[in-house]
């Protein structure tokens, strides 16, 4: 089964770390500058040839997972280093989506196959997890129908393509609806439901926790939100901005963390840069991981 593309898959976006299976590789040290966050920064940023830089997202990945693979990683960055902690549309209410998203044995797995085997060990949610990755039948019986036939690998970071051809066909009506349907929101202009503010507070704390975490061992932190189409950023709206993202932000004034906001700069948010609404393509995180590091002064 291991052998599969529906196995491989899990773990597509994990490859930039150092397994903790076996003898460890890619031992680069020193790293300058490192990023967390989930789908649209792994999509954002790519620092090959400009700097020794590590992108630490796995794709779908909360803010407690952030925490977790600093904590396991940080010793490989250089004294000093950068560690850009990138804020998208609902990071404010993202702890909401923990109770579901430990239940997805992909995610589990996933994060299992980067973290320290000791470190996963005294998390209560890793509690089955290495059973599922020792022996895939027990994470889904089902898969064994991917032995006849498999699905294809995804190749989504390689992609190259502009919105109008659609690659990837997630449009930003899509991905509204989406995260509207995930939060449970009928209204982005509303007040936070309850439900909605007690994600917060814990949203809150986690990244409390991170900045802590960064700030006592002398890294420096950075909030950086990535850019979006043209289309998505329209419902962007002001008053959406403040009750998602900018009164957030302020939760952490006491920290004086930097923040750069690309979903507002106009040249970040043409069709060519991206193969959704949401994610970068080759093209997009090159021209913008360049231009991050020349706004923080670092090339």
């Amino acid at each position: 089964m291991k052998k599969t593309n529906w196995w491989k898959n899990q773990f597509v976006f994990t490859h930039q770390f150092i397994s903790n299976q076996g003898y460890r590789k890619n031992l680069t040290r020193n790293i300058e500058i490192v990023n967390v966050g989930s789908n649209p920064a792994r999509f954002a940023f790519d620092y090959d040839k400009l700097i020794l830089g590590a992108n630490w997202s796995t794709g779908n990945q909360g803010l407690d997972m952030d925490y977790q693979l600093l904590r396991f990683y940080h010793s490989f960055m250089k004294e000093g280093a950068t560690v850009l902690i990138p804020i998208v549309p609902f990071s404010s209410v993202s702890a909401y989506l923990i109770p579901s998203i430990y239940k997805d044995k992909s995610y589990m797995v996933k994060f299992y196959s980067v973290l320290d085997y000791l470190q996963a060990k005294y998390l209560p949610q890793f509690k089955h997890v290495r059973y599922w990755y020792k022996y895939p039948l027990l994470f889904n019986w089902l898969a064994v129908r991917f032995l006849l036939r498999d699905v294809k690998p995804d190749k989504r970071i390689l992609y190259d393509s502009d919105l109008t051809n659609r690659v990837d066909a997630i449009t930003a009506e899509l991905w509204m609806d989406n995260w509207k349907s995930e939060f449970n929101i009928k209204d982005l202009e509303a007040p936070l439901s309850l439900e909605l503010q007690k994600a917060r507070r814990q949203s809150v704390q986690l990244m409390k926790m991170i900045l802590d975490y960064i700030t006592e061992r002398g890294y420096k932190p950075v909030f950086i939100m990535p850019p979006v189409s043209k289309k998505l950023s329209t419902y962007f709206t002001e008053r959406f901005r403040e009750i998602y993202i900018d009164s957030f932000i302020r939760e952490f004034s006491e920290y004086n963390v930097p923040y750069f906001d690309y979903t507002k700069v106009l040249e970040f948010q043409t069709d060519d840069l991206f193969f959704n609404d949401l994610f970068m393509n080759v093209k997009g995180r090159t021209t913008f991981t360049k231009r991050v590091l020349i706004d923080l002064k670092m090339i």
